[in-house]
């Protein structure tokens, strides 16, 4: 099953289709054509036999007078996988057929030896066609820098700061980027990015979420779980432990995903049972719908 930062990643080319082409022409150097907008395709490639096959995200891309011009598969490959030379030709040929379109492969990697291993040629007959993938990893990730770009592309603000934490600049264009989104989705993008720095890289971001407006959150559901908020007085630290685990499921659907609708979502924020929502987060891994959560 994809893990957190495999699904983090993925949801931020659903929320941003146009990031695919602006990273395949731009960072990677694969010819993009003109394009008038970019929206998501089905990542569904299942054919006539048992087993299903499906990419991360498929983005097609379409012309001024609405012709498809380029459908681009993005794969967030979080580590070296010998199935893929096998079932990434799959994928180009299902999209090909169904779209009737040239057709493009991006994977996306989060370490070196992920990313040279996805830069392998795939030969698809001896000495004939070779699938060769167009790679984003650490080697070519953008350095977004400047706030302006991180405030218009934010989603590429945080492939940004999990790739170059290092660089102080980076950490705050990210930071600003992400002032402006909505609270729930803010703290999964900084813990995200927490998760990928080194260890004086990760100082540097606790320090600056410190000193803004927003309280520092780590570790994810670790911390929202196992501890609670820390609310300051011994009589609060059983609220703040179930506003906690209130938090932590809602980000939780939020990045897997798990379409939360308003009905489902004041069930879960008006619920004072801490036992219950324990049951309800250990089941949400495995969940399509908020039905299946509550049942």
């Amino acid at each position: 099953m994809p893990g957190f930062d495999h699904e983090l990643q993925v949801r931020l080319f659903q929320k941003q289709p146009a990031l695919a082409p602006l990273m395949l022409r731009d960072t990677i150097g694969f010819p993009v054509p003109d394009f008038a907008r970019a929206e998501l395709g089905c990542g569904d490639h299942t054919k006539l036999t048992p087993q299903s096959f499906k990419s991360d995200k498929v983005v097609v891309l379409y012309d001024h007078d609405c012709t498809k011009v380029l459908a681009i598969i993005t794969e967030v490959q979080q580590k070296v996988d010998e199935d893929k030379p096998y079932t990434w030709p799959l994928y180009l040929a299902t999209v090909r057929e169904e779209l009737r379109c040239p057709v493009r492969l991006m994977v996306v990697c989060p370490d070196n030896r992920t990313e040279r291993w996805a830069r392998t040629p795939i030969e698809l007959e001896t000495g004939g066609a070779v699938l060769r993938p167009a790679v984003l990893g650490p080697s070519n990730t953008p350095v977004v820098d400047d706030i302006d770009r991180a405030k218009r592309l934010p989603k590429l603000a945080v492939l940004s700061a999990a790739a170059h934490g290092d660089n102080p600049a980076v950490l705050k264009a990210a930071e600003s980027a992400l002032d402006g989104l909505p609270e729930h989705t803010r703290l999964v993008y900084y813990d995200f990015i927490e998760s990928k720095l080194s260890a004086a890289a990760r100082l540097m971001w606790e320090e600056l979420m410190a000193t803004g407006t927003y309280e520092w959150q780590s570790d994810f559901a670790r911390k929202y779980v196992g501890q609670g908020r820390e609310e300051g007085l011994e009589e609060g630290r059983e609220a703040g432990l179930v506003q906690g685990k209130r938090e932590a499921l809602l980000r939780l659907l939020d990045v897997l995903p798990v379409s939360v609708g308003p009905d489902a979502r004041r069930r879960i924020e008006e619920c004072a049972d801490s036992d219950r929502l324990d049951t309800w987060i250990t089941r949400a891994v495995g969940v399509k719908h908020t039905d299946e959560l509550f049942d």
